[in-house]
């Protein structure tokens, strides 16, 4: 009978092993790879500390199996992943590194950590990014082989680009309601720093708000609070800032020596190393030759590091108007509170800001609206000659 009593005692406390209360105090990660050549070589754990990943722990695969087991206390976004000469036999995977049992499947499409709370919730947000993204990549594609053969048209160049627009949109929101609907996950943070880029100011406000009481000391939260003070200083109707700027020639410049002249000024943020910038840069040299002779001074200034790419770009794709490269890409980041490009901004005559964080279609709106259509000085001298010839 004392036997018995002994055995009961013990089953729970085998069962309740590795948790206490009810809350799991280590975990363990079972996985598999759909790749018999991974069999015989090692599979990391990682960690990115900012700069590099380090190696938490390791494990060879054998006969397709690996595990992991260990205690984390905070949960931390994590990889799992071969050596980089190596990444054939399976897609990296980021995952939560959390207490409790996950399970890991790699492969050479797309490999998943599920199992835990935190982990299903990213891990269905990771399978809609990868559906929008794999929808995205086969649009650029066939935009790519349109152009190629020389299908491409203006209509339909026109209905790809909104095409992309919608993917992109669509991927934004999903980010930003799983940020909010995750706020406590360490995935919340991660993804708000990759996509911050791609989030409206308002946004930014909300999920500060949101996030910032949890998570003061997350360097995302205090670059993102600096940005919206950037931005109040650069809202309609504030001073514009001057930042140094280098002209095509090497020569050095400035913003001020663009504003002013009883004239609008459009400003166009870009990087030649962005194939969305060019193409933006490509469609702002039309916005200049609708709009350049109506009253407006059009300058592109360029955020590149690699003033010789610039350059080149600039040729390449005889961007008109005026062309300038930042002195200090950071310092006009900075000021002007830009988290992506291509950005447009438009001065008003007396130097303050009429509009910013402008697309494209947007900006053209707003040109259409400050500076209607008048006929050209020069039209106009032609017909009034025209006239007077006739008249003789």
């Amino acid at each position: 009978m004392c036997m018995n009593r002994v055995y009961y005692w013990i089953v729970p406390l085998l069962l309740c092993a590795g948790c206490q209360g009810g809350v799991e105090t280590s975990y363990v990660i079972d996985g598999h790879v759909n790749n018999a050549d991974a069999n015989g070589n090692i599979i990391y754990l990682s960690h990115s500390n900012g700069d590099e990943l380090v190696n938490l722990d390791s494990a060879i695969v054998d006969d397709g199996l690996f595990s992991f087991r260990g205690e984390q206390e905070v949960p931390i976004m994590a990889y799992l992943r071969f050596n980089r000469s190596l990444d054939s036999l399976a897609v990296p995977v980021l995952f939560i590194l959390e207490n409790g049992s996950m399970e890991a499947t790699m492969d050479t499409l797309f490999s998943t950590v599920t199992g835990t709370e935190q982990n299903e919730a990213f891990e269905a947000y990771r399978v809609e990014a990868h559906r929008l993204d794999s929808l995205r990549n086969r649009l650029h594609e066939r935009y790519l082989e349109q152009v190629a053969d020389s299908q491409m048209t203006a209509e339909l160049e026109s209905s790809m680009y909104g095409q992309y627009g919608r993917l992109d949109d669509e991927a934004t929101d999903r980010a930003y309601r799983f940020i909010r609907k995750n706020r406590n996950s360490p995935a919340a943070l991660w993804l708000l720093e990759s996509m911050q880029s791609r989030f409206s100011e308002a946004q930014l406000e909300q999920l500060l708000s949101e996030l910032g009481s949890r998570n003061k000391s997350a360097q995302v939260l205090t670059d993102i609070a600096q940005r919206l003070r950037s931005a109040d200083k650069i809202e309609p109707g504030s001073p514009y800032v001057d930042v140094p700027l280098v002209d095509m020639w090497g020569r050095s410049t400035s913003l001020s020596g663009y504003v002013g002249y009883a004239r609008y000024v459009v400003v166009g943020f870009w990087q030649a190393g962005s194939d969305p910038s060019c193409r933006a840069m490509v469609k702002l040299g039309e916005l200049y030759r609708e709009y350049g002779y109506r009253g407006a001074i059009f300058l592109s200034v360029s955020l590149d590091s690699d003033a010789e790419l610039w350059r080149e770009q600039v040729q390449a794709s005889k961007l008109p108007a005026h062309q300038c490269i930042a002195a200090n890409p950071d310092e006009v980041e900075s000021r002007y509170a830009l988290a992506a490009v291509p950005a447009f901004i438009i001065i008003n005559p007396d130097g303050t800001i009429n509009s910013r964080n402008l697309t494209l279609e947007q900006l053209g709106s707003k040109l259409q609206e400050l500076l209607p259509y008048r006929m050209r000085r020069d039209t106009v001298s032609a017909k009034s000659d025209s006239l007077a010839k006739k008249k003789i």
